[in-house]
């Protein structure tokens, strides 16, 4: 349960800054005009739902579906760090945040 805790404060961090959208610039992939919410909605109703099962019953199964749904939140939260919108300390910052949770997932069932 102590580890749920971390990486759930990363998720509704990431979360309320998905309600703030990317202006597109020109160069800018398709992406970075939409709502992080808007893009990621499948993969956070997923890691959501798979936490929730997790959360009421820590088996190794749900577990391990847990740790699938979040790297594949954080696999889709990556291309992100190439919008314009951010200044480079901003894009490390999230960068940094989505290797932290990185480990954290790697040592999640431990």
């Amino acid at each position: 349960m102590k580890k749920i805790i971390p990486i759930s404060v990363f998720v509704v961090m990431t979360i309320c800054l998905s309600l703030i959208s990317c202006k597109k610039e020109a160069s800018d992939p398709d992406y970075c005009g939409t709502a992080w919410s808007t893009k990621l909605s499948s993969e956070l109703t997923a890691l959501a739902n798979a936490s929730m099962a997790y959360s009421n019953n820590p088996t190794t199964v749900t577990c391990s579906s847990y740790k699938t749904a979040y790297q594949n939140y954080l696999n889709a939260l990556k291309p992100f760090t190439k919008c314009t919108l951010y200044t480079p300390a901003q894009k490390t910052e999230l960068e940094n945040s989505i290797a932290q949770a990185e480990t954290e997932i790697s040592t999640l069932c431990d």
